[in-house]
């Protein structure tokens, strides 16, 4: 579908057609790209998908959307600058009561709003639960018109990007299927804010050269956060990243010095979902059977600003 799009818009003759055809799908090669989701009728809000995935977690807890003292939203698509996207998301399944707010950080969003979160824990006692949510919806916002091969260095990475929605829920009681939040670290590069954009009015638009270089700086983010648990990178059982591409999680996993199973590949299974890739990619991984009682996970996630995210987690099951 993505190759007949481009070919729809294609302008040129049939010989620089197969050129550009040919490095799409080397693209999608490198990436592990496979399956891609995407909407094929007039989008739904994002605050009525993150909604829905919030009213499953819930569901799934045995939960009243009345027991939330928190709703964030995760994720940068939104219908509207203003109010935050959680404050539909909230009223959508009934937590009139909560506090909503939108966190905005790409790709790593949801992962900054579990630290968000633990610092309104710390400080507020009658503090119980939080969902955080997210919807990545990019249609709209992805470029098709590639007419040469040099348009593939800011336009490629948009060429991966799937729609997906979930929720996680944060409280201060274990839940059926999940595990403890041991500790966190976010931090950023604002020097390459410039890596990957959204203008407001135009096509999502990204870096790939920069993208591989500032993935060096993971294994020095991963250092910092599992020292501060006092546990060693070769403790963690499995680093559940953000999903950009197989080859780039394979190389972290080079960088670190580890073995590739333990930095799961699931691009193949959604390609790059944005702010919803780790949820997804954790989801997949307890659904499969992966996820074990006592393990160590290590959630993260390097997104535009350029920010980095992560949080380390005792499975409990």
């Amino acid at each position: 579908m993505v190759i007949e799009r481009i070919r729809a818009q294609f302008r040129g003759g049939t010989l620089q057609w197969k050129a550009v055809e040919r490095a799409v799908k080397l693209v999608f090669q490198s990436c592990g790209t496979t399956v891609r989701y995407q909407e094929t009728v007039e989008p739904a809000a994002p605050g009525l998908h993150a909604a829905n995935r919030a009213a499953d977690v819930l569901a799934e807890n045995g939960l009243g959307a009345d027991a939330l003292d928190t709703v964030v939203y995760g994720s940068i698509a939104r219908t509207v600058f203003e109010p935050a996207t959680a404050c539909e998301v909230a009223a959508r399944i009934g937590a009139h009561r909560a506090l909503a707010f939108d966190v905005v950080a790409a790709c790593a969003g949801p992962l900054v709003a579990v630290e968000q979160l633990l610092g309104k824990a710390a400080i507020d006692p009658s503090w119980e639960l939080g969902v955080i949510t997210s919807a990545s919806l990019s249609e709209g916002h992805l470029s098709y018109d590639i007419q040469r091969l040099e348009d593939l260095e800011t336009l490629a990475a948009g060429l991966t990007i799937g729609n997906a929605s979930t929720a996680l829920l944060m409280g201060r009681r274990p839940f059926r299927h999940g595990g403890r939040i041991v500790a966190t670290h976010t931090q950023g590069k604002s020097a390459h804010h410039l890596l990957c954009q959204v203008p407001t009015n135009g096509p999502f638009l990204s870096s790939r050269a920069t993208l591989v270089q500032l993935a060096a700086l993971v294994p020095q983010h991963v250092e910092a956060v599992t020292r501060r648990a006092g546990w060693r990178v070769e403790d963690v059982d499995l680093f559940v990243f953000h999903q950009p591409s197989d080859r780039v999680l394979r190389g972290v996993a080079r960088t670190l010095g580890v073995s590739p199973d333990r930095v799961p590949q699931l691009h193949g299974l959604h390609a790059n979902t944005e702010a919803s890739a780790v949820p997804l990619a954790l989801r997949a991984l307890h659904e499969s059977g992966r996820l074990r009682p006592g393990m160590k996970l290590l959630l993260g996630s390097a997104a535009a600003g350029f920010t980095m995210a992560s949080v380390l987690v005792e499975w409990e099951g």
